[in-house]
């Protein structure tokens, strides 16, 4: 009997996994463009903001500390903060899809911070993903955030805010 509440167990664990992958779903020779980035709700000009630009899910999901030499990211920019928001430019990127990731890093770790108590793994510091998704137990699916950029350019506002308040919606 115990070996059957092993399966169902892993069986519901396994279903809760989002498949990821490492392939670019942008065509390289796209013509360029520029994405504008407009972090809103900067409350503190401490630490540094990091943002990521993802073109494929394996990146969009990893997490990785931006100080890490083998980070995924297909772009990024570490830029001071400044309220009530900051912009951020990526200069010629290929006209396509992405995934948008900014971090509030207020102890400039190079990473997002998280919860050990009261709610283990939980975000820290203030986030924001491209068309604002978030969930409440994980960072969201990479297709809810894809966002198009267009030749000539194009302009996106994320609002920063932490995972309670995410949750609460204050």
């Amino acid at each position: 009997m115990k070996p059957l509440y092993l399966v169902a167990a892993l069986t519901l664990v396994l279903s809760g996994c989002q498949s990821t992958s490492s392939q670019s779903i942008n065509s390289a020779d796209a013509a360029p463009a520029n994405l504008t980035v407009v972090i809103d709700n900067v409350t503190s000009e401490q630490g540094q903001l990091i943002v990521t630009l993802h073109d494929n899910s394996e990146s969009f999901h990893s997490d990785d500390n931006i100080n890490d030499t083998d980070s995924r990211y297909f772009r990024s920019q570490v830029v001071s903060p400044s309220m009530p928001s900051t912009t951020v430019t990526f200069e010629g990127i290929p006209s396509g899809r992405y995934a948008i990731n900014v971090v509030h890093d207020e102890d400039k770790d190079g990473g997002l911070d998280r919860m050990v108590f009261p709610f283990l793994g939980m975000p820290s510091e203030p986030y924001a993903l491209s068309n604002n998704i978030y969930d409440t137990f994980s960072k969201g699916d990479f297709e809810d955030a894809l966002i198009t950029v267009q030749t000539p350019g194009s302009e996106v506002h994320l609002t920063l805010a932490t995972h309670l308040n995410k949750i609460s919606g204050l």
